[in-house]
């Protein structure tokens, strides 16, 4: 396994800081956010491992900002988050069109939604069937921001990251 460089650690604290900022820039609007659309970023140009830590350290973060940080829905935020990164290294691994990746966009929005039916069952003991009715707004908002960020973002974005990555070291 390669090591985690000095390098490494600046560029997954920037790709944390812009994740983390943006959506606390963009929380009084809801579930409108680029967060699909960065986990998909660094997914493809910086790898799972990478992207894992950046995922474990946002939502830490997020839960300790927001002061949410409940044991229970934790875990559903971090595997809900999680997905994104481990599916984009295994069955999504040769997806590289942006309408492809803006389409997973939808899924990941709608899988990281309906995650939260879990412990939502569970804690407050609500039928899954009224939480997913009464979320389907949000859902489908949480699903077209991330698509249309993708679909519009992610070709420019990633030959910026192109770009940095292929500058030498001075």
């Amino acid at each position: 396994m390669k090591k985690i460089t000095i390098k490494d650690m600046v560029i997954i604290a920037v790709c944390t800081a812009i994740l983390f900022v943006q959506e606390e820039l963009l929380s009084f609007l809801p579930n409108i956010q680029f967060t699909v659309f960065l986990i998909v970023l660094y997914s493809k140009k910086l790898g799972f491992i990478k992207t894992t830590f950046i995922v474990i350290i946002h939502t830490i973060l997020d839960n300790l900002f927001m002061g949410s940080f409940n044991i229970i829905y934790f875990p559903f935020m971090l595997l809900g988050w999680l997905l994104i990164p481990l599916s984009l290294s295994t069955i999504f691994k040769k997806v590289e069109s942006s309408f492809k990746l803006a389409l997973l966009g939808i899924l990941f929005s709608l899988l990281y939604s309906w995650i939260y039916i879990i412990p939502n069952s569970i804690i407050l003991n609500i039928n899954p069937l009224h939480y997913l009715y009464s979320d389907i707004l949000f859902e489908i908002i949480l699903a077209a921001s991330s698509f249309i960020s993708i679909l519009w973002l992610y070709k420019p974005c990633s030959k910026i990251f192109d770009h940095l990555n292929s500058k030498k070291n001075p």
